[in-house]
């Protein structure tokens, strides 16, 4: 079932500069918020502030990755 939504011109014109050749507006707004979702998500999985170097938070996701593939 389809429906219409009412947006900008602006709003179409930054649609049209995300999207991929011939992909449609539902498309477009499935795949930006499926990589907002991915986003969200490594957030909850790696918190950048606990952590003072880049190695420490390498580390830590090693570990909890292994916990999760157990």
């Amino acid at each position: 079932m389809n429906t219409t939504i009412s947006i900008s011109k602006d709003t179409r014109s930054l649609l049209l500069d995300y999207g991929r050749k011939s992909e449609n507006y539902d498309g477009i707004i499935r795949r930006m918020y499926n990589n907002n979702k991915l986003q969200e998500q490594m957030a909850e999985f790696v918190n950048e502030a606990e952590f003072s170097t880049l190695e420490e938070a390498k580390e830590w996701t090693r570990m909890k990755i292994k916990l999760l593939n157990k």
